[in-house]
């Protein structure tokens, strides 16, 4: 009895381009859910693993598939999800015509959402969100900085807790930075002496690095984890239209390779999807 097969975008070394292959569609195991990809997200985190860049929780297995992001159907019910497939613990990747995931990474979604849309919820929106728990309840003014797929969550689920971002010069009590860079100095400094500041891009910030706590503020570093009542709750924004994504291009999956290299080229207005197609 033959395999059944699906098609992959993968690499079978670090740092060669990303290109079909076919493999066997995953068996669920006990406690988990196939999912059939409609929809997988683009992130930097995807070029970072093909590049051998990311640390795994245990060594990599090749054929690498990256990919965090996925909205699709339960495969066995055809009930429409969204899935964050933790791909530090499960290297189970989204860029894919299948992926079988633990039960817990997937939640359901409204009947008839958008999975382009819902695909890029999980990674940039639980980074937004744990940002802002990060920074605390008590704050009054907030910059944030950077217009892409975080800094924009950031803005909404700010908006949604009742407080509204700065967007002038003037000194705050608290700063999001989500670029890095230049760009993450300036929004430091806007932060009042005892104020607080977050960042999710962490290499500014390590100890012993160019920049240190300074005018009694320790910088704060974001590294997003899972969190199944978070991912809900952004599925429930999402519904309610407080959080639209910005989708600037969706490709086919063949064309991962192009979406990673779009990914250096700056300039972008919104999320690249990948449709892994039947």
């Amino acid at each position: 009895m033959s395999t059944a097969m699906m098609r992959v975008a993968g690499v079978e070394t670090f740092g060669e381009p990303l290109r079909l292959l076919e493999v066997p569609i995953p068996a669920p195991g006990p406690g988990e859910v196939l999912v059939r990809v409609r929809a997988a997200a683009v992130n930097p985190a995807d070029a970072g693993m093909v590049a051998g860049r990311y640390r795994w929780a245990e060594p990599v297995r090749f054929p690498l598939v990256p990919g965090y992001d996925v909205a699709g159907e339960d495969a066995a019910t055809g009930v429409a999800v969204v899935a964050f497939t933790m791909h530090k613990t499960t290297q189970r990747g989204g860029y894919a015509q299948f992926v079988a995931l633990p039960a817990d990474l997937v939640v359901p979604l409204p009947p008839g959402a958008d999975p382009v849309a819902a695909a890029a919820l999980p990674l940039a929106g639980l980074t937004a969100w744990q940002a802002l728990d990060t920074l605390g309840d008590d704050v009054r003014t907030l910059s944030i900085n950077g217009r892409g797929a975080v800094g924009a969550f950031a803005r909404s689920l700010a908006a949604d807790r009742g407080l509204t971002p700065v967007d002038d010069d003037g000194p705050v009590d608290a700063a999001l930075d989500t670029v890095g860079g230049a760009r993450a100095w300036a929004a430091f400094e806007r932060v009042r002496p005892g104020g607080r500041y977050a960042t999710v891009v962490p290499e500014f910030w390590v100890p012993g690095g160019p920049f240190a706590p300074a005018r009694g503020i320790e910088p704060l570093v974001v590294s997003v984890r899972y969190d199944r009542e978070q991912l809900l709750g952004l599925v429930d924004r999402f519904a309610r239209g407080v959080l639209s994504p910005a989708i600037e291009a969706v490709l086919p999956l063949s064309e991962a390779a192009t979406a990673h290299q779009r990914l250096t080229g700056g300039g972008r207005t919104g999320k690249l999807i990948l449709r892994p197609g039947r």
